[in-house]
């Protein structure tokens, strides 16, 4: 029986967002790497009056108050504390991975993450400020960005992802496209591709934004995957992919746009981007960074254990899938 656990406060805010967005469950589901199911109770169970619906920060504290009933369990084992911090400072490993490993490894005492969640933000976890051991290292819980609405900048040949087929889970060679940018320049960026069904994770340092070089830089990394394997690519409609239609055209994949405002549509390259702020923060001065830096990053998050995956890594689940590599992909 699979068990249950609970939702963070960030998870109840993005499902209120979405919901009120008219979101389906599934959809989020995917978007929060959770059990849809899990999400309708969530929303049933915590809704405390039809007048005002679902609210995250009354469900947050309905859940918290049925829970006061018993001690954190963290507290009454020292040597579980122990290792749930080692795991976190040396190896980088997120309160997911950490409950994920304890469990796969038969460990004697399991914890759930949410549970690593509250000692983290409580009043011993922030005297260690693990917080800043997090993906986003935000000091609170209740804090959400919201991002701007962008038009699509009138991008030649766009199909919208309202026009994409239902994509199967099961399915190898669907990807997302994004990129990322850092403190000190809105030119040097990096250009990220993500493999949906294994999480495999490809990016490059560009100097600048300009469309054509990113393009380009894109299809050398799809092209690296045979043709057959080549399903969809999934952008937003940033002016970085105003040059899709070469990727398109040559590599023989279709192209998508999310709704404009709509970054949740491409769930896996928005994840992907947090683990990779964890390992290069945003803060990160772009003129310092090299391809070298880069592809080291790249290494570690392609062998960084994935809940979803049954905390196999990326690499992994790639090598499951027995294809025939046209190009030097790093593993």
């Amino acid at each position: 029986m699979t068990e249950y656990t609970q939702l963070s406060q960030e998870e109840r805010e993005k499902l209120f967002i979405m919901r009120k967005q008219g979101v389906t469950y599934r959809n989020i589901a995917i978007a929060m790497d959770r059990d849809h199911s899990a999400l309708v109770r969530e929303y049933n169970r915590n809704t405390k009056s039809v007048e005002l619906g679902y609210l995250p920060d009354t469900a947050h504290q309905l859940a918290l108050t049925r829970k006061a009933r018993h001690g954190r369990k963290i507290d009454r084992y020292p040597k579980l504390k122990e290792e749930i911090i080692k795991l976190m400072r040396e190896d980088r490993y997120s309160p997911e991975i950490v409950a994920g490993r304890l469990k796969q490894q038969g460990s004697k005492v399991t914890i759930s993450h949410e549970s690593i969640y509250q000692f983290i933000y409580s009043q011993a976890g922030a005297k260690q400020q693990l917080y800043k051991l997090l993906m986003r290292s935000r000091p609170k819980r209740n804090q959400h960005y919201g991002r701007k609405t962008r038009s699509n900048y009138g991008i030649p040949g766009r199909v919208s992802i309202s026009q994409r087929p239902e994509l199967n889970a099961k399915e190898f060679g669907n990807f997302e496209a994004d990129l990322t940018f850092f403190k000190g320049s809105k030119s040097i960026n990096l250009s990220t591709m993500v493999e949906r069904k294994t999480g495999y994770f490809m990016a490059n340092l560009n100097a600048t934004k300009h469309s054509e070089p990113i393009a380009l830089k894109l299809l050398k990394n799809i092209t690296n995957f045979p043709r057959a394997k080549r399903k969809s690519i999934t952008f937003d409609n940033g002016k970085e992919f105003v040059d899709h239609l070469i990727i398109s055209q040559v590599a023989g994949v279709p192209t998508y746009f999310c709704n404009p405002g709509s970054p949740w549509q491409k769930p896996y390259v928005e994840t992907t981007h947090a683990l990779l702020h964890r390992f290069i923060p945003k803060k990160t001065d772009a003129k310092l960074l090299t391809q070298e830096i880069v592809n080291n990053v790249i290494t570690k998050l392609n062998n960084l254990p994935r809940r979803r995956h049954g905390f196999k890594t990326p690499t992994e689940m790639l090598l499951e899938e027995k294809i025939y590599l046209l190009g030097a992909l790093r593993a």
